[in-house]
């Protein structure tokens, strides 16, 4: 028997408003989903030992780092290219407001890795990533604050509270229920862990603490808590792929739990997501792998293909370096770096980004295309 997921309430603004009930919910599991559970699981720990097969583990994590930031920002309707958040590393600055938003998650993702490393996943953790969330770009006004009138999902941006397909608690119940989160987070629970970060998941979409910025946050809360729970050391998977591919099911499912109770679906659903985004990590390490020996084979000068690998190999560290940024990786003169770069520039492996004679940046045009695609 499917467990209801809240209870539906009139707000002090006289809205009406689904309040969800502490977690955990009475689960029933099938038998198919303790597989899938248990696969997902044999996966992480797969996507782990990628670390170790690479030559440098920051090249998957930059990778993963940056397909989720723009996966989880197009999912909330923020489109911005590859080549602009490539171009953004280096300038630190963009006229589009969209290619800010997306910098924006990687940085907060960055900074709470780096704080999850002695911090639990509380109030003000979360508070902190929507604060680094919304720096300089739209909403950034409320930035690091809970809501304070009330917010909800409609059809459309201009869609009157009447027609909202999903009205979320009101303003006065956001911190008892973000309180009660936050003692499910930091708690020894007995859910399975993958289990626990759908429920959370699913829990902080449906409070909608914010607002602006949900979905981005509760996404980026995914894998903070695969990592804090030990599934994960580092962001090596990237879930918003997943959910950006599937988007109208993505919010039908959580949408159901609501409705319905539909708890086991959700949990389904999300499992799946990590499993294929487990498996796109395993294929993309692979193909890394493969990339690296075959640019070597092409370097036919024997002569050179000694100091051209050593500097190829440090856009397989990070794909985006200065000259100097890879003299001190490869541990080589500044002038022989540059000497390599143009023959790896006219071999058509790697571009200069920012058009200057002074401080000049290098892309390796094949990683990135590894990473995201083919890049302009």
């Amino acid at each position: 028997m499917a467990s209801l997921a809240g209870n539906y309430t009139q707000s002090i603004a006289g809205h009406r408003t689904f309040v969800p009930k502490s977690l955990p919910p009475h689960l029933d599991f099938t038998p198919i989903l303790h597989r899938a559970i248990e696969d997902a699981t044999h996966l992480l720990g797969q996507v782990e030992m990628c670390r170790t097969l690479l030559p440098n583990a920051k090249l998957l994590i930059y990778s993963s780092l940056r397909r989720e930031a723009l996966a989880s920002s197009t999912i909330e309707g923020t489109i911005a290219s590859a080549d602009e958040l490539i171009r953004f590393q280096i300038a630190d600055q963009s006229e589009r407001q969209a290619v800010r938003e997306v910098a924006n998650y990687t940085m907060a993702l960055e900074w709470g890795c780096e704080l999850g490393k002695t911090r639990p996943l509380d109030i003000n953790f979360i508070l902190g990533l929507h604060e680094r969330l919304l720096a300089g770009v739209r909403g950034a006004g409320r930035a690091g604050a809970f809501k304070t009138s009330q917010n909800f999902i409609g059809t459309t941006s201009h869609a009157a509270i009447a027609d909202a397909l999903f009205v979320p608690p009101a303003p006065e119940d956001v911190l008892p229920l973000m309180s009660n989160l936050e003692r499910y987070l930091n708690i020894s629970n007995s859910e399975a862990r993958i289990v626990q970060c759908a429920l959370v998941h699913y829990q902080f979409e449906t409070i909608h603490p914010f607002h602006d910025g949900n979905g981005r946050v509760g996404r980026l809360l995914i894998i903070l808590q695969m990592i804090q729970l030990g599934l994960l050391s580092a962001p090596l998977i990237y879930p918003s792929v997943y959910f950006e591919r599937t988007r109208d099911e993505y919010y039908s499912r959580l949408q159901a739990v609501r409705e319905q109770g539909a708890w086991v679906e959700w949990i389904t659903f999300f499992t799946a997501a990590i499993i294929q985004q487990c498996r796109e990590t395993l294929t993309w390490t692979n193909t890394i792998l493969q990339l690296r020996a075959q640019l070597r084979l092409d370097i036919r000068d024997t002569r050179r293909r000694a100091s051209l690998s050593i500097v190829l190999d440090a856009f397989f560290d990070e794909p985006v370096r200065s000259i100097r940024q890879i003299a001190e990786y490869a541990n080589i003169a500044y002038n022989s770096v540059q000497s390599a770069l143009d023959d790896l520039q006219t071999m058509g492996l790697v571009y200069e980004i920012t058009g200057k004679q002074k401080g000049r940046v290098y892309a390796c045009r094949p990683v990135l295309d590894a990473i995201f695609g083919h890049v302009q």
